[in-house]
């Protein structure tokens, strides 16, 4: 977000003291990034406006807890992702219901969320610790390289690096998981 249309230690201050200007404001300047985001997921325009609406309501649920230290942006890429997800979760859910409701011996889904996510934490403690910072706060926690680079005192192409080495690692460990793998990968891998 450039400087000159915002600033948002100001306006982060002004929302967690209820202003609703201030959150015109952060709507109307973050909204086209949002949707640009979400858009990606081609998912149905009604589920798009859905999860852009449930991610600025949650930013207002959360006024006066922000911290003017996180940038707006992750924070609300964040909220936008895990809104995603969890719409995904119940589509995949409903649609095993409907599955399983006419063909019995069909598997849907071959390996459960909460063993991906432990999967997924086993596979980040084999990589070297600077690796594994890199490939979360990039993948997790929605740093740009530039960002990470800056934090972690290294170079942009060597977070890009650490990026590449350790999503091609994930990718071949998660690959014989099944369709969880590619949920998975919609959040945090290219």
């Amino acid at each position: 977000m450039s400087k000159g249309l915002i600033n948002e230690k100001q306006l982060i201050t002004r929302l967690n003291n209820g202003d609703e200007d201030a959150f015109v404001k952060l709507f109307n300047a973050y909204s086209p990034v949002l949707l640009s985001f979400i858009s990606k997921f081609n998912i149905d325009p009604e589920d798009c406006n859905d999860t852009l609406q449930q991610t600025f309501l949650k930013v207002w649920e959360n006024k006066g807890k922000l911290d003017a230290n996180v940038p707006l942006k992750n924070y609300i890429i964040t909220i936008a992702k895990n809104d995603l997800y969890n719409r995904i979760q119940r589509n995949i859910i409903a649609k095993k219901h409907n599955d399983l409701s006419g063909v019995h011996n069909q598997q849907v889904f071959e390996t459960p969320l909460s063993d991906l996510t432990s999967i997924l934490d086993e596979i980040l403690e084999t990589l070297p610790e600077k690796r594994a910072r890199v490939f979360k706060m990039s993948r997790i926690q929605g740093y740009s390289n530039k960002e990470i680079a800056q934090e972690l005192g290294i170079s942009k192409s060597t977070v890009e690096n650490h990026i590449n080495n350790s999503s091609a690692v994930v990718k071949k460990l998660l690959k014989n998981f099944g369709f969880w793998t590619t949920t998975l990968f919609f959040f945090i891998l290219p």
